[in-house]
C-alpha cells in the first residue's frame, strides 16, 4: 500500500504541474491571438488614408480654382489697360468685374487655406498614428518573441511530464488508476489531499485518531469522510 500511496503522490504532483502548463499555454495562445490594438489602429490609419485622400482631392480643386481665378483677372485687366476699350460705360463694367473676381478670388483662396489647414492637420494625425502603430508592432514583436520561446520550452515540459506520469502509473493497477481519475476529475484536479494537526487539509474535515494513525501508517487507503480525497501524511 506504501507503494501505491507514493505512486498516488507522485502522479498528483505530476498531473497538478501539468495542469499548471496547460493553463499558462491556453494563455500564451490567447495572447498570440489577441491582434486587437494592432486592428484598432490599422483601421484608424485606412480611416486618415481616406481622409487624406480625399483632402489632397479638395486641395488640387482649390489650387486649380484660384489659378483659374487668377488667369479671368490677369485677363479682365489686360482687356482694361490695353487701350482698345474707350467707352467709358465697358470700362466701368470691366472694372467693376475685376472687382467682383478679386472678391471671388478671395473667397476661393481662403477655401484653399482651410483644406491646406485641413490636409496639413490629417497628415499630422496619420503620422502619429503610423509611429504609435510601428511602436506598437515592434512591442508585440519583441513580447511575442519571448512568449514564443516559454511556449517551445512549455510544450517540451509537457513531453517531459507525460514521460513522467506513465513511470508513475506502474506502480499502480489499472483500477488504481481509475478511481485517481475519477476523482481527480470529481474533485477539482486534486484526488489526494495530505493531513495537517489531524484534519484534511482539503475540506477541514477532523479526522479519528485510528484514521489519522491508519493514514500514518500507509497500510490502507484511507479517504477523507467529508470531500472524499485519499488522504497521506507528509
Amino acid at each position: 500500500m506504501v507503494n501505491h500511496i507514493i505512486g498516488f503522490i507522485r502522479l498528483q504532483q505530476i498531473d497538478t504541474r501539468l495542469d499548471q502548463v496547460r493553463a499558462r499555454l491556453h494563455q500564451i495562445k490567447l495572447i498570440l491571438e489577441d491582434d486587437q490594438e494592432v486592428r484598432k489602429i490599422s483601421s484608424q490609419i485606412i480611416s486618415e488614408e481616406n481622409q487624406l485622400s480625399f483632402l489632397k482631392s479638395e486641395l488640387l480643386s482649390a489650387e486649380i480654382a484660384v489659378k483659374n481665378q487668377q488667369v479671368k483677372i490677369q485677363q479682365t485687366e489686360a482687356n482694361l489697360y490695353s487701350g482698345k476699350i474707350i467707352n467709358p460705360k465697358e470700362l466701368q463694367d470691366l472694372q467693376s468685374e475685376i472687382g467682383s473676381l478679386k472678391r471671388q478670388l478671395n473667397f476661393l483662396e481662403n477655401k484653399l487655406l482651410d483644406v491646406m489647414i485641413s490636409n496639413e492637420e490629417t497628415q499630422n494625425e496619420y503620422d502619429q498614428i503610423c509611429s504609435r502603430f510601428n511602436t506598437i508592432k515592434k512591442e508585440n514583436e519583441k513580447t511575442n518573441s519571448t512568449i514564443l520561446l516559454e511556449q517551445n520550452n512549455l510544450n517540451k515540459e509537457i513531453e517531459k511530464l507525460n514521460s513522467e506520469k506513465k513511470a508513475a502509473e506502474i506502480s499502480l493497477t489499472n483500477q488504481d488508476i481509475s478511481l485517481y481519475n475519477k476523482l481527480r476529475l470529481q474533485r477539482g484536479g486534486y484526488a489526494l489531499s495530505s493531513i495537517s494537526e489531524g484534519a484534511c487539509s482539503s475540506c477541514g474535515a477532523t479526522l479519528t485518531p485510528a484514521q489519522h494513525q491508519a493514514v500514518k501508517a500507509f497500510d490502507q487507503m484511507i479517504f477523507c469522510p467529508s470531500c472524499g480525497r485519499i488522504l497521506y501524511s507528509t
